[in-house]
């Protein structure tokens, strides 16, 4: 499970069960339907067919459209409408909620031939490669398949054509502040890896893959390690797709920097609030594509101190200009200096560990939850009252809601 995952699971366990009955669709069992299982929330299995890579890459980093690809996909995504058009038959939904590329299109054309409103929840920027194209076909459709859109952050909206901006939602994710919060007991954590209650441990949280930007964050900790010799670096996560290869690659250059025993790897964990609770910073260290991501909210609700690349991402959660040690986008120099003056400066880390908490009380999950509630009824309730494309802009309550999981999302 990643970022879009989890935030679907958080929607899916708060929704008002006096006003909506929740059903989330995925495309195979996994985590995600265990976790749904396990709190009560109604699933169905839809079975995707296989998507090629639209791309192929030639010349190292050259990539070229794969026509063949698209071909394929546009007649698998035909297949995956049917399937799901049936279980929007079969369950009587008021509304259906997309999330991931793939079930934006597939669940905008299959709620479209029911007249039943479609929601997108769209939680990535949209590929720039191929001269655009991606961009300009997801533009194309989101003119016309989706009643209402939710971004969860401003930059994806500015990608969106001017002319849907009216029926664009940016709605920032939301974490339990109750679950993730100061005071957590690490102890064990740190045990579990070999980390003494005197050394300091940087922590980073994230999926292993290289726009995550783990080799710069080991890179500059190389800088500061002999500096701050009890410092341990904790790099939490898993790779997911094709990037084993970069989670190699990291452990390659903790052992060639001669770090390898405080470089640590502590894989996919289901205990997330107590590993941050065992960190003492937290680096976010992301090069792109990353809107309000949970593993930053989380950290911020934990009240830790962060240092982060000055992604327009980040910018976003922090309206005072004092939530995070920001670092200029791919510089080690830069991170690795931030991340000592934190280490070094006891009363920087405290005003950072106080205005990330302040800054996540306002990025609640009963935020989150109340404003997507809103969003929903209003589109209900405009598809009870006029044809399919008038633009729904009604703020009451429905019955019944629909939310699908897509096999390609990204976070």
């Amino acid at each position: 499970m990643g970022g879009v995952q989890f935030s679907t699971l958080y929607l899916a366990q708060e929704l008002d069960r006096a006003r909506w009955h929740p059903i989330v669709v995925c495309p195979e069992h996994g985590d995600l339907t265990r976790a749904c299982e396990a709190a009560d929330i109604e699933t169905r299995v839809v079975k995707y067919p296989t998507l090629r890579s639209t791309s192929l890459r030639i010349g190292g980093n050259i990539r070229v459209p794969n026509l063949l690809a698209w071909l394929w996909n546009a007649l698998a995504l035909l297949r995956a409408k049917q399937a799901v058009r049936n279980q929007l038959r079969q369950s009587k939904a008021d509304v259906l909620v997309t999330k991931g590329l793939a079930s934006h299109f597939i669940g905008g054309f299959a709620a479209r031939g029911l007249k039943t409103p479609c929601v997108w929840h769209v939680q990535d920027l949209i590929s720039e490669r191929s001269l655009g194209i991606y961009r300009r076909i997801f533009s194309f459709a989101a003119a016309r398949l989706p009643q209402q859109i939710i971004v969860d952050g401003a930059a994806i909206k500015k990608q969106l054509p001017s002319a849907v901006h009216e029926r664009v939602s940016v709605i920032h994710n939301g974490v339990d502040t109750n679950v993730f919060r100061p005071g957590l007991d690490g102890s064990a954590v740190r045990r579990e890896f070999g980390i003494t209650p005197e050394q300091r441990v940087i922590g980073h949280a994230g999926r292993i893959t290289p726009w995550k930007g783990q080799h710069y964050l080991i890179e500059a900790f190389r800088q500061i390690a002999d500096e701050y010799p009890e410092a341990v670096l904790l790099l939490v996560g898993s790779p997911v797709f094709d990037h084993d290869a970069y989670e190699r690659r990291l452990k390659s250059m903790s052992a060639e920097y001669g770090l390898a025993q405080r470089v640590k790897f502590a894989g996919y964990r289901h205990d997330l609030p107590e590993v941050l609770a065992a960190m003492d910073v937290f680096a976010f260290t992301s090069i792109e594509k990353d809107t309000s991501p949970l593993a930053l909210l989380s950290a911020m609700a934990c009240g830790l101190p962060i240092v982060a690349f000055d992604i327009e991402g980040v910018r976003e959660l922090d309206d005072t200009g004092r939530v995070f040690a920001l670092a200029q986008v791919e510089d080690v120099d830069a991170l690795a200096a931030s991340l000592a003056t934190v280490l070094r400066d006891k009363s920087m880390r405290v005003q950072l560990q106080q205005n990330a908490r302040t800054a996540a009380e306002k990025l609640s999950l009963d935020r989150y939850v109340a404003s997507i509630e809103q969003v929903l009824a209003g589109a209900c309730d405009r598809a009870n009252d006029a044809p399919i494309d008038i633009v729904p802009t009604c703020e009451s309550i429905t019955s019944r809601a629909v939310s699908t999981a897509g096999s390609l999302s990204n976070g």
